[in-house]
């Protein structure tokens, strides 16, 4: 099997309106603090190095260099958003940005934010485990929406299944369908691949599909800790078209995208970025820029925050391939 990075997408670096330059400029804070999430400390996730874009930035004048961003933290899926804004605000090219960003994942983010060794997340919702942790340490989080992406369901291109509702997806995971003959498909068994409890697919898996019902338990090796491990397994499995898995979208068509592969339908709507921009695919999610409420004015952090909030922010979004927020 063969397997392609789609590289992001290509970057035209402009410079902040209005700003002429020094780290210290500042923006008024006009943000209101919002509940949110947690993550935690494990390996970090480095992006691969890809071309630098073909264009040259139409000024010199960089409100940020390197040395005097926050200190960047978040999810996998938005690797590709941090490099851009990096580039954005430094007038760094994409491979230098993409070079210097590096990401704990969702859980080991939101910890991260909570103990200091981050200053601002680019991530998704965490899973509920981590919010306690987040509301029992007493740090208070402001959160922003800045996008949108959905939990995606996926196997093997030769199965003939293309679409399952909400409670087959859940039947099947609590283990009650066990047979693709049993959702119009072959007589094989149903493979589930699963994600550990912490991570950001889980939680979407858990809010939209499984609620309170109990997910069956999976031998270890179906439980993948890496976001491309379960499109490989799946897109694999004993060279046969009997495995399921879940992902976010943006990640699986545009960052790992994988021969062999398929995203399903749910109830005969399929996952893009059109029907994830209407709002008409059902499992729809924001992901979110993060920072400590207590955040003074003109830090790095805050400034930051609210340049994503502003229209050039979005159009960072934009570039970057995700689909912005409201």
């Amino acid at each position: 099997m063969s397997r392609r990075l789609v590289t992001f997408a290509a970057v035209l670096a402009v410079a902040l309106a209005g700003c002429t330059a020094p780290p210290t400029s500042t923006g008024t804070p006009t943000s209101t603090p919002v509940p949110s999430s947690p993550s935690a400390n494990s390996p970090s996730v480095s992006p691969t190095p890809s071309t630098p874009p073909p264009a040259s930035p139409t000024s010199t004048s960089y409100p940020f260099t390197f040395g005097t961003l926050p200190k960047f933290d978040g999810s996998t899926a938005n690797i590709p958003l941090i490099s851009m804004v990096m580039q954005r605000l430094t007038g760094a090219s994409q491979a230098e940005a993409d070079n210097a960003v590096s990401v704990t994942t969702t859980p080991n983010a939101y910890r991260a934010l909570v103990d200091g060794s981050a200053d601002l997340l680019l991530v998704y919702e965490a899973d509920a485990s981590v919010k306690k942790e987040v509301a029992e340490s007493k740090v208070k989080l402001e959160s922003h929406p800045i996008g949108r992406d959905a939990l995606v369901f996926f196997t093997n291109a030769d199965n003939p299944v293309t679409s399952l509702t909400t409670e087959q997806y859940r039947a099947i995971y609590s283990g009650t369908i066990t047979n693709w003959k049993q959702v119009g498909g072959k007589d094989a068994p149903i493979v589930a691949y699963q994600r550990p409890e912490e991570s950001g697919s889980q939680a979407l898996m858990r809010k939209y599909v499984m609620g309170d019902r109990t997910m069956a338990k999976a031998p270890s090796e179906r439980i993948t800790a890496d976001m491309g491990e379960i499109i490989d397994g799946v897109s694999s499995y004993a060279n046969t078209a009997n495995a399921l898995g879940y992902s976010v979208y943006y990640y699986l068509a545009t960052m790992y995208a994988v021969e062999g592969i398929q995203m399903l339908e749910v109830g005969d709507v399929m996952p893009s970025a059109e029907t994830i921009g209407s709002g008409q695919y059902p499992y729809v999610n924001d992901f979110f820029v993060i920072i400590r409420a207590d955040e003074p004015a003109n830090s790095p952090a805050r400034r930051v925050m609210e340049w994503l909030l502003s229209p050039e922010g979005t159009q960072a979004v934009k570039d970057a391939g995700y689909v912005p927020a409201g």
